[in-house]
């Protein structure tokens, strides 16, 4: 009888873990913290296989050293990646309070991550063995490989310190599940320590992540089912946060309001599987046309709206001129009939102005309905 390695066990099971949730978690990519959440598991996946191949390499030396370099290599990289995208994250789920603080957190853990990277990349093109090294088939620790380790460890930890400081930041409905990350992540990472046989810290990564993904990710109610994006309850909650915050901050915001042009005719001729397949192909376009850090949701049917932060009227024009270009060629490329493009009312939002989310929402409405008209008119 075969015996298995209790690492091959671990991480199979938990790089199949995160294969699955991966998988259940496209619906909300789309979200800058569906985005931020998908990117700590990709991190974590390909840490574990990294190390998987590296330890392959490392029992057969004579035939496959190489992927242990290789592996190795990668997890030195990359590692400090996990813990900065978990800050990121994080992040998505606070408010705009101990702002400055926080910065002054994650921009530490940038500059960590910033730092080993280069490190790690000058130390393999000029072969420095500061980190590891490879002789006769034998891996070594190199010179700087503790104090790495070391500071590593203090990073793990200052997330849960950064967690715990700035917790309440968190809003209230979800503070409990995104506790779990940090938390899991430092136990995992103390339990290396003892069972250096084990990647006990990709796992605790993967069992937070697996926890979060019950607790919201996968209900998320202020999630559209079709479009990934925010709903209209999710657009509600969002405009009036960025009203509130206008008024105490004095920072003013854009927002926009879109429907499409003639979606009835997708519908009508080319069915309404092609109809839903359109809505999620807009909804990529403004993803990508109006960046990651913009609020972007489908108000309800072919109607969507978005709300962006530190960009002028011009750049949110400049955007929307774009815009259509991009629809254009979507509907080239996917046969949609002659005549699909995008109506769009946008205004900004002046924080003395003393307009409620609901009054400032019928103004950007009215926009769009007058552009419309004039799309009409001139078809």
């Amino acid at each position: 009888m075969v015996e298995v390695a209790s690492w091959v066990t671990l991480n199979f099971f938990t790089s199949f873990l995160l294969i699955l949730l991966l998988i259940f978690q496209n619906k909300s990519s789309r979200l800058q913290k569906g985005r931020k959440y998908s990117a700590i598991l990709k991190c974590t996946l390909i840490l574990l296989i990294s190390e998987s191949i590296g330890r392959i390499g490392e029992t057969y030396p004579d035939h496959l050293l190489f992927l242990a370099q290789i592996g190795y290599w990668v997890i030195f990289l990359l590692d400090p990646m996990d813990i900065l995208f978990a800050i990121y994250y994080m992040d998505c789920w606070m408010d705009e309070g101990n702002k400055k603080a926080r910065n002054a957190f994650r921009i530490a853990f940038e500059l960590f991550a910033v730092t080993n990277f280069l490190l790690v990349f000058f130390a393999t093109v000029f072969r420095t063995k500061w980190f590891f090294y490879f002789e006769d088939g034998v891996y070594y620790r190199g010179d700087f490989f503790y104090p790495r380790a070391i500071t590593l460890m203090i990073f793990i930890c200052l997330l849960v310190v950064y967690a715990i400081a700035f917790r309440n930041n968190i809003m209230s409905e979800y503070k409990q599940a995104v506790l779990f990350l940090p938390a899991l992540s430092f136990i995992g990472s103390i339990l290396q320590v003892f069972l250096a046989e084990l990647d006990t810290t990709y796992a605790g990564i993967s069992l937070g992540c697996l926890i979060l993904f019950f607790f919201y990710q996968s209900r998320d109610v202020n999630v559209d089912y079709l479009s990934g994006l925010l709903n209209r309850r999710g657009l509600d909650i969002k405009l009036q946060e960025m009203v509130k915050n206008a008024a105490t901050s004095g920072r003013d915001f854009t927002a926009i309001m879109i429907d499409v042009d003639n979606f009835k005719e997708i519908n009508d001729n080319l069915g309404h599987d092609a109809g839903d397949k359109a809505i999620k192909v807009i909804a990529d376009i403004l993803v990508d046309t109006f960046g990651g850090d913009a609020y972007i949701g489908r108000f309800g049917g072919d109607e969507f709206c978005i709300v962006v932060e530190n960009a002028s009227k011009y750049e949110v024009s400049k955007k929307i001129d774009a815009l259509h270009g991009v629809i254009a060629k979507a509907g080239r490329k996917h046969g949609w009939p002659d005549g699909v493009d995008v109506s769009c009312g946008f205004e900004e939002y002046y924080h003395a102005s003393g307009m409620s989310a609901k009054e400032f929402q019928q103004i950007i409405d009215r926009l769009m309905y007058n552009e419309k008209q004039r799309h009409h008119e001139l078809s």
